[in-house]
């Protein structure tokens, strides 16, 4: 009897046969990964672009300044977004026409008597669902 030093032919193409029936079941968990991967980013981006439009909008109330008008440089980033401001200074505008936009401040008072004036801001998504939000106060 000769003794084997190696792997034969069989066993190599069983082995990569293993190997490729393998990576079948892995294909599809990477791909669901890079796509998750790619809306997280959105969502990321979209949250973040609240937060810049929030602080914006705090920043023109506390110095007194059109709300409205300190977000303009904002309009030009290519998000659509809604502002409204209640309390102090009630104020509400869009950049795009959603229908959701008023149906979600149905039954809230926006001239509240208070000091402080409460800021939401909703970025919308492609499909007009919200992507994105930010809230913050301006005493």
């Amino acid at each position: 009897m000769k003794k084997s030093k190696g792997f034969s032919y069989i066993e190599v193409i069983l082995a990569l046969a293993l190997f490729a029936i393998a990576m079948l079941a892995i294909i599809p968990t990477l791909s669901q990964a890079g796509r998750n991967i790619v809306f997280a980013e959105d969502v990321y981006a979209s949250h973040l672009q609240a937060q810049r439009i929030m602080l914006t909008v705090r920043d023109a109330l506390i110095i007194g300044a059109d709300p409205e008008q300190a977000v303009s440089q904002h309009i030009a980033d290519g998000f659509e977004f809604s502002v409204w401001v209640f309390g102090q200074i009630a104020q509400e505008f869009h950049t795009l026409d959603v229908p959701a936009a008023d149906a979600s401040v149905v039954g809230i008072n926006m001239d509240m008597a208070n000091r402080a004036s409460t800021i939401v801001v909703v970025v919308w998504g492609d499909d007009e669902q919200v992507a994105g939000r930010a809230i913050g106060m301006a005493y």
